[in-house]
């Protein structure tokens, strides 16, 4: 199965139960809108909102935006109620099922063959993606095997809050989501992040971070996207619409990584014409992975180009 590549600069999550809150993000500048079935929803409305779900992704209008829905963590009696009722009655309109707390490759394994005879049943056209959300110690220990789980994955998503807690890690923050770190000597979620990204792009992912809590502060929203920007990630999970113009900012690729995109993807037509098994520009060999990049902005340019997802 071949990966689509999507938008994901901001992906924007509003409870799937709040439906005036689900009408206005289809008008706000948000590459990605989760609808989110997991924590924002109590128990006791789980059911009404898997019907929200449904309502609007056959009645929404999405343009061109990706359409994602957060189901309930597979250890909890959500989330295949969540997959089969989302899925059967509105599958073929969904892009992504975005999977929290995933502790184990078996869990993404577990849907991918229920998401196939689903697929099979209803016979839809296209495959839905999954997302897995790294949020806890035994996640991140195995972030590479979750990463290699299923070929329908097409990103690994940090979740600083519940990553924080699974460790007893102190906070002084608003909402655990990252902000006034001032306290430690240091960026304390810099190796999570790295190894997280390491292995999604080890397995041809794309990465997605966590979002920051505080969304009265522009400037360490800015700084939180740089740090994560700078270690390769491609996005940023959204809580506040005032976020969205700063994380579109920050995560749109310069016209320099646009350029050199371009002149490699060139380059490599021009080779493979000529029965080159070798590529170097500006006396540098061109790897496998660098043609993958290229491959990744160029689209990504593309799509911010044309104002909707890939």
């Amino acid at each position: 199965m071949e990966r689509p590549i999507r938008l994901r600069r901001s992906v924007l999550s509003v409870p799937a139960n709040r439906g005036k809150m689900v009408r206005k993000a289809f008008s706000l500048p948000a590459d990605y809108i989760m609808l989110d079935l997991e924590d924002s929803v109590p128990p006791g409305e789980k059911e009404e909102a898997r019907h929200s779900v449904v309502s609007a992704l056959r009645e929404g209008d999405w343009r061109g935006k990706v359409r994602a829905c957060r189901i309930n963590g597979m250890d909890t009696p959500f989330a295949y109620r969540d997959i089969i009722d989302v899925v059967e009655a509105a599958g073929d309109r969904l892009d992504v099922i975005v999977v929290p707390k995933v502790n184990d490759a078996a869990e993404i394994k577990a849907i991918d063959y229920l998401l196939t005879q689903i697929e099979m049943r209803m016979e839809f056209k296209n495959p839905i993606g999954l997302e897995a959300s790294i949020e806890t110690a035994p996640g991140m220990l195995r972030a590479g095997e979750i990463a290699f789980s299923s070929s329908r994955l097409e990103a690994l998503v940090f979740g600083v809050a519940d990553y924080g807690a699974s460790l007893s890690m102190k906070t002084k923050g608003i909402s655990g989501h990252g902000d006034r770190e001032d306290f430690y000597p240091g960026h304390r979620w810099h190796f999570p992040l790295s190894r997280m990204a390491m292995a999604a792009r080890a397995a041809g992912l794309m990465a997605i971070d966590a979002p920051y809590g505080d969304y009265k502060n522009p400037e360490g929203l800015r700084q939180s996207c740089m740090l994560s920007a700078a270690l390769g990630y491609d996005g940023k999970w959204v809580i506040h619409p005032d976020q969205l113009a700063v994380v579109n900012e920050m995560f749109t690729p310069s016209e320099e990584d646009v350029l050199r995109s371009r002149r490699i993807l060139d380059a490599y037509a021009e080779a493979q014409a000529q029965g080159c098994g070798s590529l170097a520009i500006d006396g540098k060999m061109i790897d496998a992975a660098s043609i993958r990049l290229a491959r990744v902005v160029n689209a990504q340019w593309e799509a911010i180009s044309m104002g909707k997802g890939v």
